[in-house]
């Protein structure tokens, strides 16, 4: 950041108080990550309006060299996704998101970030939920931690068991069929269902994955999987899952 004044694009993720009516927003950007930018002024502050969670603009900031600081002092939206306020289940799956991009430093695209807010902004709660356990996987795929979920890591087979079935093992960070896995292990089962619309996420097009359906029972198994990596990914748990449980 060469010079005190300068602006970027951003979207606000959260915002929290301080001081005597001010508050912190913390900003995701594409060139610069997470930025966490003061924003004075009391409630009636035109300034306080155009800064809420989810919102999409330029912002304009100053930063101050001595005190190590940044402050906001204009923000031009250029999307309210006012939809996300329409409905506990996107409210939550926002919520969730701007978590995730905070516990892990920003490790999630700016990209992928926008295109899913964008996204449950004017989905209804079944697509909202099939959105979240995709944002989920391709934020693994990001951060280069997702696991290797089509073979068998100890004998190379992936079709062995019931229905092809695959057991996660935590241990090993890898799949384990049928015949390999040990009864520790069998609390992450993988349906082929649930690892060909994980393997779909990767090879087809977004809008050719948001038009798969995903049945009931490998919905489960996907939301017990990801949740559980992405615990492990940002190496604690979410407030957001703790607070929001039964909603999904």
């Amino acid at each position: 950041m060469p010079n005190r004044s300068w602006s970027t694009e951003a979207v606000v993720l959260s915002l929290t108080s301080f001081g005597e009516g001010h508050r912190e927003a913390l900003l995701l950007t594409p060139e610069h990550g997470l930025v966490r930018a003061a924003v004075f002024g009391g409630a009636k502050s035109k300034l306080k309006g155009l800064v809420s969670p989810w919102y999409r603009g330029t912002a304009w900031l100053y930063s101050d060299p001595v005190r190590k600081t940044v402050k906001a002092t204009d923000f031009d939206v250029l999307s309210y996704r006012d939809g996300i306020r329409e409905g506990l289940v996107r409210t939550w799956c926002a919520s969730l998101c701007s978590e995730i991009v905070s516990r892990s430093h920003g490790v999630a695209d700016w990209r992928l970030v926008n295109a899913f807010l964008d996204g449950i902004a004017v989905s209804d709660e079944t697509e909202c939920r099939l959105g979240l356990l995709r944002f989920i996987w391709r934020t693994l795929l990001t951060a280069g931690i997702n696991p290797s979920i089509e073979w068998c890591a100890r004998c190379g087979d992936g079709t062995k068991g019931e229905n092809g079935v695959l057991y996660y093992s935590p241990y090993e960070d890898s799949c384990v069929c049928e015949s390999c896995v040990r009864d520790e292990e069998r609390r992450f089962p993988l349906s082929r269902e649930a690892r060909t619309y994980l393997e779909s996420i990767v090879h087809l097009k977004p809008s050719d994955v948001r038009a798969l359906t995903l049945g009931e029972g490998p919905y489960g198994e996907l939301r017990i999987f990801l949740f559980f990596l992405l615990s492990r990914m940002i190496d604690g748990p979410l407030k957001t899952l703790e607070t929001g449980e039964g909603i999904l």
